[in-house]
This record gives C-alpha cells, sequence and structure tokens, in this order.
C-alpha cells in the first residue's frame, strides 16, 4: 500500500468516525426541534450521514483499507454519553459543540480533497466535495440556529428544560462568580429559586467579600413574602450599594430577562398605555436586541399580546439574520 492511499485511509476513517458522531447527535437533536419542518430536515439530516458514513466506508475498500468498525463503535458511545452532559449547560453550548464537531468535518473533507487530487483520485475528489458542500451548509444553518438562541428570536431547535435553567442559573449567578467561593455559587439554581438565593451558603471560614454577599443575602427572606420582582429589585439596590454598579448591572440582566421592570424602565415610553396595534408598531422601530426582548419578557409577564409578542419575535429574528450576515 502507498504512503498516499494509507494517508487517505486514515482520514477517511477519522471522517467515517466524526460522521457517526454527527448522525447519532443529528437524531438527539429531533427532540429539541420547534417545527414539524425542523423535525423533518433533521431527520433527513441523519439518513445522509448514514449514507455518507456507507460512501466513506466503500471509499476506504476501494483504497484496500479496513473500514475503522470499532472506532465508529466507540464514537456513537461517545454521542451517547455526551447528551446526558449536555442538560447540565445551556444550549447555546450545546449548539456550539455541535458547530465545532461540523467544522472538524468540513476541513478534513478539504484535506481529503487534496490528498485525492494528489493522488490522481477523481472520485475521492468528488466524494470529499460532496462532503465539503453538506458540512458547509450545516455549518451556515447551526450558525443561523445559533444566532436566533443568542438574540431570543425564535429558533429552530429549542432548549430542554433543564438546558433553560442551566441558562437561567448561569445567568443569575454571574453578579457572584468572580468573587464568591464555589458554595455560593450554587446559590442560584433556576428562576423558581431566585427568591431564595443565597441561604446558609458560607461559615466564618470564608472571605470578608463573600461575606459581605451572604449579609446582603440576609433579606432575602423579607423581601420573598412581596414577590419576586420586589426581591430581585431589592437585591439589585443592596448589591449595589455594596459592590457597585458593575455587580448591580448583573442583577437588573436577570430582571429584565424575567420580565420583572417596571414600565418606566422600557425602552418603549407609555408601553402600557399602547394599543396592541401601536405597542407592535414600536416594537418594530427598535434596533436594539437587548431593548427588544426587555419588551418581550415584559409583555409575555403581563398583557401577553399575541400581536405585540409576534412583532419582537420577528424583530428579533431580523436582527439575527442581519448579525450572521456580517
Amino acid at each position: 500500500m502507498s504512503t498516499q492511499n494509507a494517508e487517505l485511509i486514515t482520514q477517511l476513517n477519522t471522517l467515517l468516525r466524526l460522521t457517526s458522531h454527527e448522525a447519532a447527535t443529528a437524531r438527539a437533536r429531533v427532540s429539541q426541534a420547534t417545527t414539524d419542518a425542523t423535525r423533518k430536515e433533521l431527520t433527513e439530516n441523519a439518513r445522509n450521514c448514514d449514507k455518507r458514513a456507507d460512501a466513506l466506508r466503500q471509499a476506504v475498500r476501494d483504497l484496500g483499507g479496513a473500514p475503522d468498525v470499532i472506532g465508529v463503535a466507540l464514537s456513537k458511545a461517545a454521542a451517547a454519553a455526551k447528551l446526558p452532559l449536555e442538560q447540565t449547560v445551556p444550549i447555546t453550548e450545546a449548539l456550539l459543540t455541535d458547530l465545532a464537531l461540523e467544522h472538524q468535518l468540513f476541513d478534513r473533507a478539504r484535506l481529503v480533497k487534496v490528498l485525492a487530487a494528489d493522488a490522481d483520485a477523481p472520485e475521492l475528489v468528488a466524494l470529499a466535495e460532496r462532503l465539503e458542500q453538506a458540512h458547509g451548509n450545516t455549518i451556515q444553518w447551526l450558525f443561523a440556529v445559533l444566532s436566533d438562541v443568542a438574540v431570543g428570536a425564535p429558533a429552530a431547535l429549542a432548549p430542554t428544560g433543564m438546558q433553560a435553567a442551566a441558562a437561567t442559573a448561569r445567568s443569575a449567578a454571574a453578579f457572584a462568580s468572580s468573587t464568591a467561593t464555589a458554595g455560593l455559587n450554587k446559590a442560584v439554581a433556576t428562576a423558581g429559586t431566585l427568591t431564595e438565593r443565597v441561604q446558609d451558603a458560607t461559615t466564618n471560614a470564608v472571605t470578608s467579600q463573600v461575606g459581605r454577599l451572604v449579609t446582603l443575602a440576609g433579606s432575602a427572606k423579607k423581601i420573598a413574602r412581596v414577590g419576586r420582582d420586589a426581591a430581585l429589585a431589592e437585591t439589585e439596590k443592596q448589591v449595589g450599594q455594596e459592590l457597585g454598579k458593575n455587580r448591580a448591572s448583573t442583577v437588573k440582566h436577570v430582571r429584565e430577562q424575567l420580565g420583572a421592570v417596571s414600565p418606566g424602565e422600557l425602552p418603549i415610553k407609555a408601553f402600557d398605555d399602547l394599543t396592541a396595534k401601536d405597542a407592535a408598531t414600536r416594537v418594530t422601530r427598535l434596533t436594539s436586541a437587548d431593548e427588544i426582548r426587555v419588551v418581550l419578557a415584559y409583555e409575555r409577564a403581563h398583557k401577553n399580546r399575541q400581536g405585540v409578542v409576534e412583532a419582537a419575535d420577528n424583530r428579533l429574528s431580523g436582527l439575527a439574520q442581519e448579525l450572521a450576515a456580517r
């Protein structure tokens, strides 16, 4: 066997292993699809992965090699093991992992094309070009989904319940992450437990900085009685007094995500007095994704008018497309 063939077989078997991982991931994502069209697209993508895997196996055999059966089995097992771990992180992290896999496949397909051209193997060049095209399209699709998720627009894939909780927990805990110990960071788990923020998180052994945060949390029981919104507003105020505006701004961000803001904090004046039609029109004029998300969260938490919600969702989708196109 020539050195060229040996290198091609190595790269093709690597592509085969990665493609098996890709197929398992595509099938797992079907349950997170938000529309029938997306479910159909993901199911078809998984079948196409299987077809690409078959083509790669045949290419290895044609070069006189043996397909990496054991490696494929291990890749499938790795994909299955990865799925439970994904539940502990926001969906953006899971999508970035998917994107990294597609980039590996895309780059290796390009490498195979170069090797095949050097070995004067036009059939392999054609296969590599098909792989390159397929993975390039998937990269674009995943980035579009990631952009939608990033700006809060309706996305083709929805987070699972645990992923949504993980995202909320990460945002809520950010204000303490750089100053508190691991015990304090566990104080915020989900939006549902936000009003029970820091409880018995530390002892006399903690640093003075952590001690100040625990002191802030001492009023949690008192303010919880007047509701989540009041609790968050009070927490923001106290954090600002003790740790400064930068820390308080993170708590404010959590309030905004939950729609726990006052009408006066909205980027649209007299929002509550507007009709649904006028409110929707004003939303379409906003140019900041952050401002749109605040209005959207507030609307959903209060009047939840369908026309206003749809206008905000559509505006976010438009901004996501603009950002992805840059």
